[in-house]
């Protein structure tokens, strides 16, 4: 048995050995500051409650969006030639959102009474209903992706019951995490002193809401190509060009909501008279919305792994950069005061996240998470060089491609 745990653990890839290095430094740290609290460990203020760890919080929000965007796509839409995107994308979501309530405990003054939030709620809290949804989402999602962990086990005989149930379940989670997105939103809408007007809208929750739509599909394309070269198993490419059929019209969507309510609360005049608030919404808006759309506007690009994980990527950043933004670089600062991270959450933050796709891989690896997606040969140098020819009326094959792809 020994010897099988270790031959086992030398072929485990060496940036999971990494990844849990940096997670196991990351929650020590977080550990400490647990221990010696908030003031000890950060350079959160009265003047600025929140920091990194509640702009990280809102773009793996946005980004774990995927999972009730496919699977309602998936189940209610009956897009089912999407259904084998299904398991790793409700993997990634289940998995983002368990890291959102991680860097939650450590943003709490006393995590040691978390459980408050259900025992003793304020319901005059715009903090109620994001909590609530936020872990009533992550247990749908946990109802979701538990097929994936039963399948190979003693426990498998509890798959038809879960099947029967999965579309209901779908569309509460779906109508959970529409609320959960929108609520995000609405935690600034109470900000209009504090927030710049470029960002400070009463449509936040539905900014976030559309944006974070985006972004979930935009997660899924980049991580089947980043799979494809990782651990040889990917989406077909008419899967991915199929998702990327639905970035422009969202991002299109975005831009008219966006740009509309600007004209209608007569603040146009901001966005080029603002110094560096001006930069960072043209930043964001460029990088988050038109790039993205003049590159998946084309077929070639939605039918290129390479073309469309950089056309995702780019997007991804263009959210990320909305939500630290909104939570942080378009705060006015107070009295003079500014907030800068320290070491400590930084350290916590890439803990997290590299917790985070370290148990990503690792579940990858031993369960059936990409059993509907398609196998890859790795190609040899000589061979990567060049795919295999056309055939007439067909496109060339990729590289190390299995047949019907």
């Amino acid at each position: 048995m020994r010897s099988k745990l270790f031959n086992e653990l030398r072929t485990l890839p060496k940036f999971i050995y990494v990844l849990a290095a940096i997670a196991l430094f990351g929650l020590s740290v977080g550990a400490y500051r647990m221990y010696a609290g908030l003031g000890a460990t950060t350079n959160l203020s009265k003047a600025f409650p929140w920091g990194i760890w509640i702009s990280f919080d809102l773009s793996t929000v946005a980004l774990a969006a995927g999972a009730f965007t496919l699977a309602t796509l998936v189940y209610v839409f009956q897009f089912e030639d999407l259904h084998s995107a299904m398991r790793p994308t409700l993997l990634a979501g289940l998995l983002g959102e368990g890291s959102v309530l991680v860097i939650l405990l450590f943003d709490l003054g006393r995590w040691d009474h978390f459980y408050n939030v259900f025992l003793r709620p304020n319901f005059s809290s715009a903090l109620l209903i994001v909590s609530w949804c936020l872990a009533a989402y992550a247990l749908i999602l946990i109802y979701e992706v538990s097929p994936v962990l039963l399948e190979k086990s003693r426990w498998k005989w509890l798959l038809p019951a879960i099947k029967r149930f999965t579309v209901p379940i779908v569309i509460v989670g779906g109508t959970l995490s529409v609320m959960h997105q929108s609520s995000l939103g609405t935690l600034f809408v109470i900000m209009s002193p504090r927030l710049h007007p470029l960002w400070y809208s009463m449509l936040l929750p539905v900014f976030f809401l559309v944006s974070s739509l985006a972004a979930g599909i935009s997660l899924v394309i980049a991580g089947a190509t980043i799979s494809y070269w990782l651990l040889g198993r990917s989406l077909k490419i008419k899967t991915i060009a199929k998702l990327g059929w639905f970035l422009p019209w969202i991002l299109a969507f975005y831009l008219v909501l966006k740009f509309g309510e600007l004209i209608i609360a007569d603040e146009t005049d901001l966005l080029f008279s603002s110094g560096m608030y001006s930069l960072l919404f043209w930043a964001e808006i460029v990088i988050g919305a038109v790039i993205p759309i003049c590159l998946f506007a084309f077929k070639r690009v939605r039918n290129s792994r390479v073309a469309s994980m950089l056309g995702a990527l780019i997007l991804i950043a263009g959210i990320i950069l909305n939500r630290f933004d909104v939570t942080w670089f378009a705060i006015k600062p107070v009295a003079g005061q500014v907030y800068m991270p320290h070491w400590m959450e930084v350290a916590v933050m890439v803990g997290v996240a590299a917790g985070l796709v370290a148990v990503y891989s690792l579940v990858a690896r031993y369960f059936p998470v990409y059993e509907e997606t398609v196998t890859y040969q790795r190609p040899s140098p000589e061979k990567s060089l060049t795919a295999q020819p056309a055939l007439p009326g067909k496109p060339a094959a990729e590289p190390g491609a299995v047949a019907g792809d």
